[in-house]
């Protein structure tokens, strides 16, 4: 798969551009802003939103597997895990559409990432990294509204939970570091929700299975933020909940979320 270079004017300061950023890997996740972003995202449809564990897109055949799969779906934000790839780095796919990386903690292993579609770039404002875990983006919808989507990819079972402290923290940073009026933090959170409980107002009652101890550790985030589980607003026939698939081809759990500030409007 080539790259196409990407040609818009750099500005100081600026983030979603290939060229300048936090200094990590090939390119940094650095940023610039084009004149025809000030009106932002004009769309009136709702963007569609989804998070996907790859497992790897390290090779270029990979990433073009990626695509032809996106391209069965509507989609036009996508937020990365185990991205696999050396480095950090934006850059531009031959389809035109955004990719940003960063690697994970080791190399091959974990990393997160976006792939934005060509439509919105010119609305992208900024992409940074947090950590190898948390990375985010934001996006003008309008000349007074953005939005801002935070992408987390959880450590597993192996690791202490002071990893998943850490984690929480960064998306913290993430979340505080600027100010926009809607923000989503969504990803592989290594974690069972369940269920919410009688005295829980940020989880809705259609959640799916029963809650561990990182899944607890995820709803005390969430009452501490203020994020709103949105998996858990909407009625989705049970087959179609679990995100997660046991080696036994039996044991199915919910591990991968979709937050946000914003309370759902509507519920199925």
């Amino acid at each position: 798969m080539q790259m196409q270079p990407n040609k818009w004017p750099l500005v100081p300061g600026g983030s979603a551009i290939p060229g300048s950023g936090s200094g990590h890997g090939n390119g940094g996740a650095g940023g610039a802003k084009n004149p025809r972003q000030l009106s932002g995202y004009q769309s009136r449809r709702p963007l569609a939103l989804a998070t996907f564990n790859a497992q790897t897109l390290r090779t270029d055949e990979k990433l073009a597997e990626l695509e032809e799969e996106l391209s069965k779906l509507r989609w036009d934000i996508v937020g990365l895990c185990e991205v696999r790839r050396e480095g950090e780095d934006t850059m531009i796919l031959k389809s035109g559409n955004l990719l940003y990386f960063r690697e994970g903690e080791q190399l091959s292993q974990g990393g997160v990432g976006f792939i934005v579609h060509k439509s919105l770039i010119n609305s992208v404002v900024q992409i940074e990294s947090v950590s190898p875990r948390v990375a985010y983006l934001i996006l003008r919808i309008t000349k007074r509204y953005s939005l801002k989507v935070i992408q987390v990819y959880a450590p597993t079972s192996k690791y202490p939970d002071e990893d998943v402290e850490t984690m929480y923290e960064d998306i913290s940073r993430a979340m505080h570091s600027s100010r926009t009026h809607f923000t989503v933090v969504m990803g592989d959170f290594n974690a069972k929700l369940g269920k919410r409980s009688d005295n829980e107002l940020k989880v809705g009652q259609f959640g799916y299975g029963e809650r561990n101890a990182r899944g607890q550790l995820l709803a005390g985030f969430m009452e501490k933020e203020g994020l709103f589980m949105m998996n858990s607003f909407f009625r989705k026939p049970k087959q179609r909940k679990w995100t997660w698939l046991h080696p036994n081809g039996v044991i199915k759990n919910e591990i991968d979320f979709i937050l946000s500030t914003r309370f759902p409007l509507s519920k199925k």
